[in-house]
């Protein structure tokens, strides 16, 4: 079990290293790890997880992304156009058993944070809004699971 949050990698390296499109699954350039080809970030973290883990003598184990999401406000990249570019691609990949680059095929279970949107959290302003519902109870951006 991992958290998986690209949007936390975007926000802290200032947009240096990582791209909004690699980060929400938008971007056509990709980047070659180990003779394997990542289009975004979050099949980059899943497999950097499955190299650590077989690295201390776990293979084959199924990950699951208990954890992964991105805000629909609070500045610096967080919108629901964004949500729902990251969020929908997520949720499609892991219901079509895609997998990663380093086991293509294999599908990650993932849990989206969060279903509303938390006016009452500290720390950054983006922190309080990662649901897709707001606090009205309102879907903030359209999303199937289907």
């Amino acid at each position: 079990m991992v958290n998986i949050y690209p949007f936390f990698t975007y926000v802290e390296n200032e947009h240096e290293h990582v791209t909004l499109e690699y980060a929400t699954f938008r971007s056509s350039e990709v980047e070659m790890d180990e003779g394997l080809a990542y289009g975004n970030m979050f099949d980059s973290a899943v497999d950097a997880f499955v190299y650590a883990m077989e690295r201390e003598g776990f293979e084959g184990i199924p990950v699951v992304v208990t954890e992964t999401g991105w805000p629909t406000g609070g500045g610096d990249g967080g919108s629901a156009e964004n949500a729902f570019a990251y969020n929908g691609n997520v949720v499609r990949r892991a219901l079509g058993d895609v997998g990663t680059p380093k086991r293509p095929g294999v599908g990650v279970e993932v849990f989206l944070f969060d279903l509303f949107d938390e006016d009452g959290k500290t720390g950054t302003e983006y922190e309080k809004h990662f649901g897709i519902f707001g606090i009205d109870g309102n879907k903030a951006y359209d999303i199937r699971f289907n």
